[in-house]
């Protein structure tokens, strides 16, 4: 049987659960990894070996996804199957290479790394990371090359099996290798990285097997309505079409994670610079990175998004329906705040509780400030994501590029100033993307002629998730008042916020019915199973639209 391609909603609910899924279980690996390694000063260690991690894995893979995502997607709405087959497979042969070279750079040059970082005792955790780099830049290639079929169930599952199996490798390795110390601790915990990278390739490689089947049905029925003399594309041409996708893609994510690195060692060399001792600068660092995971929960969303936006954009694009292009766009920002800002509102409103239920500890602050950098973050990446499928490689990889630098040099002037201290990272944090958030708008409606309405996507979102809050949390105090009679510590506060959440929940799903802001034509295109299920829970709201 042919497989359907996915709608952007669709595609967005299936990585979305992924990604989300994803993120929970990383909530918990934090606080597991941070009691394991003896505190926030040992989780430092481990971040500053995973930050490096993360800088060479983006040189490996950045740019190659999304140049095989749009290129499969493009070549096959031109009816070029086959050559968007050869590009798959000459892709996938430069990311073996650029991988290998990686591998053999990160581990040989490990131990200058770390201390660059300022953080020494993560050398061997740099080295362990290695190898890393190799599995997931072949894993990229085959995820792009899904996204560019617009099946995001391999990409999904791949990703949910590969983190379990991070968290249980990890926490195994932690326990077998404490005993000779932090350095060796922290490299128990990359192990985890290597082996759920190697099982989500393994499960790629399964789903590709049964994919190409059907490619290679379309790839002969296409040849067979093609007329005579007609030319497909050199290896020459396609590598060409590759780099050109794929450089600037490149430039701009090695540029925003090479930020993120410098960041990571600029905070706690600034830090130590604004006057605090070396174990109060490795606390305040720590905080500072594990509360950036609680971030990372809704920027996985919008990764999500982008990866289901570009295929379809790049189509609407490729066939010269601009018109589509807008609707699509629309449809696409609709999705982004749907998600995004109730998760920035629950942050900012809850975040005393879900700080002591995941053991991240008392400064709940950091999150209340930085709840709001999600819709920021979230707004940026699509923006840059519908650039790209509109050909704009180089304008969104500019601005994110300036995105960066603004960063760069607000950590080291705000964090430095003592009164500040971490705190000065998070204004930081809202103004470097709040002006490539401005510029991508100008360009995407100015230049590229896109037409849609961010407001319109926004209002109802911010409107629904004010309300679920302001009902759900007086919610979780009244709860928390009566239960600490009976119960105390975590489990009153666990008990307390489950509730409390679900009725949250409940309230921002039937304020974002009541006005507009989700449809049933909405949740049809998500799944026709979810628009059955929540069929009574209309009917009892009086729900209609």
């Amino acid at each position: 049987m042919k497989r359907t391609a996915q709608t952007i909603t669709r595609g967005f609910l299936i990585l979305s659960v992924a990604n989300i899924s994803v993120k929970l279980i990383s909530l918990v690996f934090v606080p597991l990894i941070k009691h394991l390694l003896n505190g926030y000063a040992g989780y430092s260690v481990y971040s500053s070996a995973y930050s490096v991690y993360a800088f060479v894995y983006v040189i490996a893979t950045a740019g190659f996804p999304v140049a095989i995502s749009k290129i499969v997607s493009e070549l096959s709405a031109k009816k070029q199957s086959d050559d968007a087959k050869r590009a798959f497979s000459i892709a996938t042969r430069l990311l073996v290479a650029l991988g290998f070279v990686l591998t053999v750079v990160i581990m040989a040059c490990a131990k200058p790394l770390a201390r660059l970082l300022s953080n020494e005792d993560s050398w061997a955790g740099i080295m362990v990371l290695g190898p890393t780099v190799f599995v997931c830049a072949v894993l990229s290639g085959f995820r792009g090359y899904f996204q560019g079929r617009r099946n995001m169930r391999p990409t999904a599952v791949s990703q949910i099996i590969e983190q379990i199996v991070h968290v249980l490798f990890s926490a195994a390795g932690v326990l077998l290798l404490r005993s000779k110390g932090i350095v060796w601790a922290v490299a128990g915990a990359s192990l985890g990285t290597f082996a759920g990278s190697l099982v989500a390739l393994a499960i790629c490689l399964i789903e590709y097997k049964s994919d190409r089947v059907e490619f290679a049905q379309q790839i002969d029925h296409e040849k067979e309505l093609r007329t005579a003399g007609h030319k497909g594309l050199t290896d020459s041409d396609l590598v060409k079409k590759i780099l050109f996708y794929s450089l600037p893609l490149f430039i701009s994510s090695a540029v925003q994670f090479g930020g993120d690195l410098i960041d990571n060692g600029m905070i706690k060399s600034s830090l130590l610079r604004a006057g605090f001792e070396e174990s109060s600068a490795k606390i305040l660092h720590g905080q500072y990175m594990a509360m950036r995971q609680l971030i990372n929960v809704p920027g996985s969303l919008a990764t999500a998004l982008c990866v289901s936006v570009l295929p379809a954009i790049t189509l609407a694009f490729a066939e010269n329906n601009m018109r589509d292009v807008s609707k699509k766009s629309q449809n696409a920002f609709k999705l982004c705040y749907m998600a995004a800002v109730p998760i920035a509102a629950i942050y900012a409103v809850f975040s005393g509780p879900i700080y002591r239920v995941l053991g991240y500890g008392d400064n709940i602050i950091l999150l209340s400030l930085s709840s709001f950098s999600v819709v920021f973050l979230c707004t940026v990446h699509l923006q840059s994501s519908i650039l790209q499928g509109v050909n704009k490689f180089y304008t969104s990889s500019a601005f994110m590029c300036l995105c960066v630098i603004l960063k760069a040099v607000l950590n080291y002037v705000l964090v430095g100033i003592k009164g500040l201290n971490i705190y000065g990272a998070i204004i930081a944090t809202y103004v470097s993307y709040l002006i490539p958030l401005l510029l991508n708008l100008y360009v995407m409606k100015k230049r590229a002629g896109i037409r849609f309405s961010i407001i319109r996507a926004f209002a109802p979102t911010v409107a629904a998730s004010a309300t679920g809050v302001l009902i759900g949390y007086p919610v979780y105090a009244v709860l928390r008042f009566v239960i600490r009679f009976a119960a105390k510590g975590y489990i009153s506060y666990l008990i307390s916020i489950i509730p409390a959440g679900i009725v949250t929940l409940v309230v921002y799903y039937v304020s974002l019915r009541k006005l507009g802001g989700l449809t049933s034509k909405d949740l049809g295109e998500m799944s026709p199973k979810i628009r059955s299920a929540l069929g009574k829970a209309d009917r009892f709201f009086k729900i209609k639209n």
